[in-house]
């Protein structure tokens, strides 16, 4: 016969137990050590990609244009100047659009923020492939970039908020990767569109090869959208605008969709609060805006921040001017050496040469044909950068930020230096492509500056540095063409004294110690294992 009394015993041992896991399970969880049990899986590939897509569609956009250059020039009829204002509208746009993204990205969401920039620049863009004079094409190239512009800065947030420290740098190096993927897809769709001889016309229009470019390029912000509309809001941003409960629940999907386990085996039932989130709701008028914005600017310069910002925006602001500067003239370069007349000379005799007037019409059709061997060339350039990228990704932690950074400067400053002496074609097309490839250098500042701002300015200060970045780009664009056409020689000195200058910047950027990151790591990785 059963004993009552040790039933009553045992069922009490019991509801202790039970009590006592989950007096265990509230306990409060930090967000690292909550975002570190979700695993790290299929979530954050998908993430990646769609993140990825975000990002190549600003350089496909933007860098589009560079491609179009030659036959925007004969079919508009565009002069020097017109053609260095067309390089750098998007730019510009970015520029005067990026503080506001970012205020919108801290107060309204990165998805969200993310998702209107997409649709609204692909809509721009495709408008911009019917311009019927240069000027049109400019008004909308710049509207497009002043939409994209959230995809370039708040993608960086977006990306290192689904991941804890073990992982997010590696990650959004490797988003960084995505630039180069741009550069090898924008010249692909080169070289089967542009080449088409095109005839008719639609809503008023000459058909030409380079709007039909135009329209094919809106097809990565579209799929970025689409992407997008699959991606919740980061964790990090809900928790700091004490979304908890939802914060919670995106995390609990996060790790059903790495470990394809149940969500009550999450362990984490209870996250640890934080505070600092701005939201929109406060704002009910103009007043209110405008002083919200500045209440998420005046933090970037707080007095324990303010010499890393400058720092960083003062070398964003000349990588990006020397790497756009180069990049937007460089199908030009390669068409001008390619020319029989070119072989054996110096790339800056080349240069001087070059006839800056645009090439007349013949019987009403354009003269200027696209040189597939110039989009050959992008293309392995972009595989080259590609390559780069996945060293940097893998050895950024053991390296570190800032000496992969001045290293990378000393190449550039060795390639500038040696354009001056070398007249072989492939050696001058290496050296230039090393020099112009300063701008993987801004990923990885943007990574180093990541990791510098908080969550509740995260994004304003990521989109902030942009800005300022691309500002760069703008006066590069207009400035470098006239330079290297003008005052080849002299243009290059003066470059490779700027590097030296960024080399010097880049020893006093902010980064974590080895030793604070592996202690956080050392105690994520014995929570996973506690929780196991």
């Amino acid at each position: 016969m059963d004993n009552p009394g040790y039933v009553i015993d045992c069922d009490r041992e019991f509801d202790t137990a039970v009590s006592k896991r989950k007096s265990l399970d509230t306990r409060e969880y930090s967000f690292e050590e909550a975002i570190t049990l979700t695993g790290h899986g299929l979530f954050h590939l998908k993430l990646l990609l769609v993140s990825g897509l975000c990002f190549m569609a600003v350089m496909v956009e933007i860098m589009g244009v560079s491609l179009i250059m030659p036959l925007v020039k004969c079919d508009l009829q565009a002069t020097l100047d017109q053609q260095g204002i067309l390089a750098s509208a998007g730019f510009l746009g970015v520029v005067l659009s990026s503080h506001a993204v970012g205020f919108l990205a801290d107060t309204w969401g990165r998805v969200t923020t993310l998702r209107l920039a997409m649709l609204l620049s692909a809509i721009t863009s495709i408008i911009s492939a019917f311009s019927v004079n240069i000027w049109m094409l400019i008004a909308f190239r710049f509207l497009t970039g002043f939409f994209i512009s959230g995809g370039q800065a708040c993608v960086f947030s977006l990306c290192g908020e689904f991941h804890g420290n073990r992982t997010r740098v590696r990650h959004v190096t490797l988003l960084s990767c995505f630039l180069c993927i741009a550069i090898m897809f924008a010249p692909a769709m080169a070289i089967g569109i542009l080449p088409l001889e095109l005839s008719g016309s639609m809503l008023g229009v000459n058909v030409a090869s380079w709007r039909l470019f135009l329209i094919a390029d809106v097809s990565v912000a579209l799929l970025a959208f689409v992407g997008l509309l699959t991606v919740p809001e980061t964790p990090k941003y809900l928790l700091v605008h004490g979304r908890t409960d939802e914060a919670l629940e995106t995390l609990r999907k996060i790790y059903v969709y790495n470990s394809g386990r149940p969500a009550s085996e999450y362990p984490v039932e209870c996250l640890a609060p934080e505070v600092g989130g701005a939201s929109l709701s406060n704002v009910h008028s103009v007043c209110d805006a405008l002083r919200l914005i500045w209440q998420q600017t005046v933090p970037l310069f707080h007095r324990s921040r303010v010499f890393h910002t400058l720092n960083i925006c003062g070398m964003q602001f000349v990588i990006y001017g020397i790497a756009q500067g180069i990049f937007m003239w460089f199908p030009t370069i390669l068409n001008e050496l390619g020319e029989e007349s070119s072989h054996g000379a110096l790339l800056c005799t080349v240069l001087q040469n070059f006839n800056t007037e645009p090439d007349p019409a013949e019987n009403g059709t354009c003269a200027m044909k696209a040189d597939v061997s110039t989009y050959l060339v992008m293309i392995t350039i972009g595989a080259a950068f590609t390559v780069i990228y996945l060293i940097f990704a893998y050895t950024i932690d053991m390296i570190g930020k800032r000496n992969l950074l001045m290293a990378w400067m000393v190449l550039t400053v060795v390639c500038l230096a040696l354009l001056h002496w070398l007249r072989e074609f492939i050696l001058i097309v290496i050296a230039v492509t090393l020099a112009m490839a300063i701008g993987n250098c801004g990923g990885l500042v943007s990574t180093i500056a990541m990791d510098f701002y908080p969550t509740q300015i995260n994004a304003m200060g990521m989109c902030f540095i942009m800005m300022v970045g691309r500002l760069g780009a703008v006066v590069g664009s207009n400035v470098l063409g006239n330079l290297l056409f003008s005052s080849c020689d002299a243009t290059f000195w003066t470059l490779l004294g700027f590097v030296v200058v960024l080399t010097v910047m880049a020893y006093f950027l902010p980064e974590q110690t080895k030793s604070k990151a592996k202690r956080q790591s050392s105690a994520a990785n014995g929570q996973e294992i506690s929780s196991k």
